[in-house]
């Protein structure tokens, strides 16, 4: 039984049966209130490590809804990270864990930076869906890449393994190993959801928002057409719009030129061009 559980229980125990007289109050002091001061200071720097990113992201996109898009992916990376603490069987450590959490978050954000800005840049030459598609493809092989390069180089210290180069042989959960085992189980569970968040979640959420717009305008348009009248300038565009998507692109046939015959000139008039 771990500590972090046997003072679980017994603070259970000390605010149920309420064991004191009145007027005494208890706390826990030494190492429990060291790792409570260092929850405290860990949640304050990952809120302002994320406020921090969102005003620079702000400054870079020029955008809220994308700005927005790519915190909420890496609040939702956390959850990768609470699935591998169940998966392998280790308490959460506010320290390392929550170390792993912001280094995970580094690695998120940049790559949503890198998925949203190529969408931003392909948006300018093609339909919106369309570019969100081309950029799918386009990040599908860095994004994996970065992902299976690193969560195989953290894979030996989730396990415990240390490997000895110099005299040979290895070691299972050894003290170092058993110090940053946490912190590499966060990163690399946290990174596998947030590669499927990074690749599935980010591009459906652009999607979203470019089919929310359409079909508002549309109804906004049907709205404008019903209440204005058919005479109004809603309506009018709206049955222009109507009868362009009837009409097939016109098909254009190119006639090939016919080659210039040279005429054949005798030899008298030959010598009069000549001259």
């Amino acid at each position: 039984m771990t500590p972090a559980i046997q003072i679980e229980r017994l603070t259970k125990w000390a605010e149920e049966t309420t064991p004191f007289p009145t007027g005494i109050e208890w706390e826990w002091t030494g190492d429990q209130e060291d790792e409570a001061e260092s929850q405290a200071f860990l949640g304050n720097a990952f809120l302002g490590a994320l406020g921090l990113m969102f005003i620079i992201l702000l400054a870079q996109f020029n955008s809220f809804y994308n700005s927005a898009l790519v915190l909420l992916a890496v609040i939702l990376s956390t959850t990768g990270v609470l699935i591998g603490m169940l998966v392998m069987g280790q308490p959460f450590s506010i320290i390392m864990t929550g170390t792993g959490i912001v280094a995970l978050a580094g690695i998120v954000v940049n790559n949503n930076i890198v998925l949203i800005d190529t969408y931003q840049e392909y948006s300018q030459f093609m339909p919106r869906i369309e570019a969100i598609v081309r950029t799918a493809q386009d990040r599908l092989r860095p994004v994996l890449l970065t992902t299976i390069t690193t969560m195989a180089g953290l894979a030996p210290m989730m396990f415990g393994l240390s490997l000895n180069f110099i005299e040979g042989g290895y070691s299972i959960d050894s003290p170092t190993a058993l110090w940053w085992k946490q912190l590499a189980t966060a990163v690399v569970f946290g990174l596998g959801i947030a590669t499927m968040l990074t690749l599935v979640f980010t591009p459906s959420m652009l999607a979203l928002r470019v089919w929310f717009s359409t079909y508002m305008r549309w109804i906004f348009r049907l709205i404008a057409r019903l209440t204005r009248g058919r005479g109004s300038r809603a309506a009018r565009d709206w049955e222009l719009r109507r009868s362009a998507k009837k009409i097939r692109s016109p098909e254009i046939l190119w006639e090939e030129t016919p080659q210039m015959v040279k005429p054949v000139l005798t030899e008298q008039e030959a010598v009069k061009a000549a001259e």
